[in-house]
C-alpha cells in the first residue's frame, strides 16, 4: 500500500514538471496569432520610423507582417501595423533586402 502511494506521488510530480515546462515552451516562442488586426497604408514620414519588424508568413499567422516603431514625442513610442503591400513599404523592405 505504501509503495503505490510513493509510485503515484511520484507520477503526480513528474506529470506536474511535464506540464509547467511544455507551457513555458510554448510561452517562450511568442504570440500563437498574428499580431496586426489592422493595417495602416498611409505613408509614415522616414524621420520618424524609428525600427520596423517583418514577420514571415508561417504556421501561426498566414500574413506577412511589417510592424513599424514611430517616434511620438521626444521619448515615447508607438508600434504600428502597416501593409506590407503598400508602395512605400515596399521600398522599405526591398531596401532592407538590399543592404
Amino acid at each position: 500500500m505504501r509503495t503505490s502511494v510513493n509510485i503515484l506521488s511520484f507520477l503526480a510530480i513528474c506529470l506536474t514538471y511535464f506540464v509547467l515546462s511544455e507551457g513555458m515552451a510554448l510561452k517562450k516562442t511568442g504570440e500563437l496569432r498574428c499580431q496586426c488586426v489592422q493595417k495602416e497604408r498611409t505613408v509614415i514620414p522616414a524621420k520618424q520610423i524609428l525600427n520596423f519588424e517583418i514577420i514571415p508568413k508561417g504556421p501561426n499567422c498566414r500574413h506577412l507582417e511589417v510592424i513599424v516603431t514611430v517616434k511620438t514625442g521626444k521619448e515615447t513610442s508607438q508600434d504600428i501595423c502597416v501593409d506590407p503591400t503598400a508602395p512605400w513599404v515596399k521600398r522599405i523592405i526591398d531596401r532592407f533586402l538590399d543592404s
